[in-house]
């Protein structure tokens, strides 16, 4: 099983984010929505999606003994909210992000 935490932001709050596992739509998770999601043990791939941007993808093995937890969110914030019109276009597949939950973002 994976466990999907979205972070709580201003930015695209009334928006859902679509989950995407191997390339197929797993459905979506909302502002501030933790979402466990049952998967085939194996090698997987997640991303998310809103629109035309996305995140990036991530790699990683599931298996039944196994929790993984992904924290997600919009990663337009602080000052990089300057630059939204570029994230929107030219960084538009680094408009959102997906991490493992231990590691630093």
């Amino acid at each position: 099983m994976i466990q999907l935490s979205r972070q709580s932001t201003y930015h695209d709050k009334y928006r859902y984010y679509d989950i995407f596992i191997d390339g197929i739509l797993y459905g979506n998770i909302e502002d501030g929505e933790t979402k466990d999601i049952n998967i085939e043990d194996g090698d997987h791939s997640i991303y998310l999606k809103i629109d035309w941007c996305r995140s990036n993808e991530l790699i990683f093995v599931e298996s039944k003994n196994k929790l993984i937890e992904f924290k997600c969110g919009n990663s337009v914030q602080g000052l990089k909210k300057l630059l939204n019109l570029l994230y929107i276009s030219i960084l538009k597949n680094k408009y959102l992000f997906i991490n493992f939950k231990d590691s630093i973002s």
